[in-house]
């Protein structure tokens, strides 16, 4: 194979119908260059490394690299950018669905600007009951925490040389590790760029105790983020109180879930600030 133009990082966790699912949408791509597909495999579990050699077998694009040492999200991407020798770094995750143009427009997007970031589609993959649960992760822009733009991992895109240059991904907070990178690259001066036309169908959490669990674990990064002055917006680094300024996201109803959700994301917030006090 020719040395790829672009490569995708996938942090995988464990094989399963989801991670196929994933690997089936990259092989319908329409990008006519060569690439490649790095699954950063975050265990050590032998029957997971045989799984996923069955899967490089399968899908020519595959190859798989040993993120082990470090269960992390994070860690895994980092292993994975690490190991690719493309100019190009796209991320997604391994239980969503890339669109087909995904990676063509990703291409597109990164011969203009430094950092990408796509379209999270939430309609697809989300049970129907559910999908007033949530504000739009992507709500025809990119993501803002405290006034500051973010890419969500889940599909970003990167030039290999910016990647390194801030650092790769934080491994140290609870959530919100994408939060923390894009906030690094905005502080070194590169402008996020929203690319609505790199669309991945996401894929929420099922039920309503995931949800709050995984909103309350959010809220804890996001505290984590602000005590440890990671805002690049130097009127909204705070201390006290003022670090538990709520983020304003508009929500498409005032319903009950939505009021869980957002208590669940408070309480985290102030978990993760006596946290960081007593630090």
């Amino acid at each position: 194979m020719n040395s790829p133009q672009i490569s995708v990082v996938i942090p995988v966790g464990s094989i399963d119908e989801l991670l196929i699912e994933q690997f089936d949408a990259l092989a319908r791509q329409d990008f006519s260059g060569p690439w490649e597909a790095i699954a950063a495999l975050n265990t050590a579990d032998p029957d997971a490394q045989a799984a996923l050699e069955k899967c490089c077998d399968r899908y020519e694009f595959l190859r798989w690299v040993d993120a082990h040492e470090v269960r992390s999200a994070s860690y895994a991407r980092n292993v994975g950018a690490g190991s690719s020798s493309a100019d190009l770094l796209a991320f997604c995750d391994g239980d969503d669905l890339c669109a087909p143009g995904w990676l063509t427009a990703m291409v597109a997007g990164l011969a203009e600007h430094s950092v990408v970031g796509g379209f999270l589609d939430e309609e697809l993959l989300c049970p129907p009951k559910q999908r007033n649960w949530r504000p739009p992760a992507t709500p025809g822009v990119l993501p803002t925490f405290l006034g500051s733009s973010y890419i969500v991992s889940a599909n970003l895109g990167i030039r290999r040389e910016v990647f390194e240059e801030a650092g790769g991904f934080t491994m140290n907070l609870t959530r919100g590790e994408d939060m923390a990178f894009g906030f690094e690259l905005e502080r070194l001066g590169y402008e996020l760029a929203y690319l609505p036309e790199a669309v991945v169908y996401y894929r929420h959490r099922a039920g309503l105790a995931d949800m709050l669990r995984q909103h309350y674990l959010y809220g804890i990064g996001m505290s984590e983020i602000v005590s440890r002055g990671m805002i690049p917006n130097d009127h909204q680094r705070s201390s006290g109180l003022g670090a538990l300024k709520p983020n304003a996201q508009p929500v498409p109803n005032k319903s009950t879930v939505q009021v869980l959700r957002r208590g669940a994301i408070a309480v985290g917030r102030v978990v993760g600030l006596i946290a960081a006090r007593r630090r």
